[in-house]
């Protein structure tokens, strides 16, 4: 009897904060929401499209090694023709997909999910206070040359080292592939 009524006043106390819970939950939420759609995340399903649809060829390949089929001379040049048509379809379905509204949401609701886990409400505030300043509009537009900058730099420098590397081994997989 004693003990029950400590649990009481805690259960008591548990369910006053809830509320505030709640509250807090939001306004992270919101946050979240407000940064996404200051960083633009939303631009990352147009960039998912044009990804998924990259893969098209890859997919068209792995079907044709997976079923063990030959062209010949004519069905390959068939199949380069019907080429376009083929990609053209691939990316109408990509676009259908990422375009629809039951994704967007989901998007929208893995966006919120994923930035709220990082940052708490404060913490967005101070964030979405800062994208505000000049500082903050001046690196939104700047980040993404500095990305391309970065990219382009490392990738320079890669060709110089990982080129001739990757060049060897496709020379040698393809003295592996010849011997057969």
């Amino acid at each position: 009897m004693f003990a029950s009524r400590p649990l009481k006043a805690s259960l008591a106390a548990l369910l006053l904060t809830l509320p505030l819970l709640a509250h807090a939950d939001a306004a992270q939420d919101a946050g979240a929401k407000e940064l996404a759609a200051t960083l633009n995340i939303n631009n990352m399903l147009p960039a998912l499209v044009e990804r998924t649809t990259a893969s098209g060829p890859l997919l068209l390949q792995n079907y044709i090694g997976k079923n063990k089929i030959q062209l010949n001379a004519a069905q390959q040049k068939k199949a380069q023709a019907g080429l376009k048509g083929y990609m053209d379809g691939i990316h109408k379905l990509a676009a259908d997909y990422f375009g629809s509204a039951a994704v967007k949401q989901q998007f929208e609701q893995t966006v919120t999910k994923n930035i709220s886990a990082q940052f708490s409400a404060d913490e967005l505030k101070q964030i979405n206070a800062f994208y505000k300043t000049p500082a903050g509009q001046k690196l939104l537009k700047q980040q993404p040359q500095i990305g391309d900058a970065i990219a382009g730099e490392t990738l320079k420098n890669a060709e110089k080292t990982l080129l001739p590397k990757m060049e060897a081994a496709a020379e040698t997989y393809g003295k592996t592939i010849a011997k057969k």
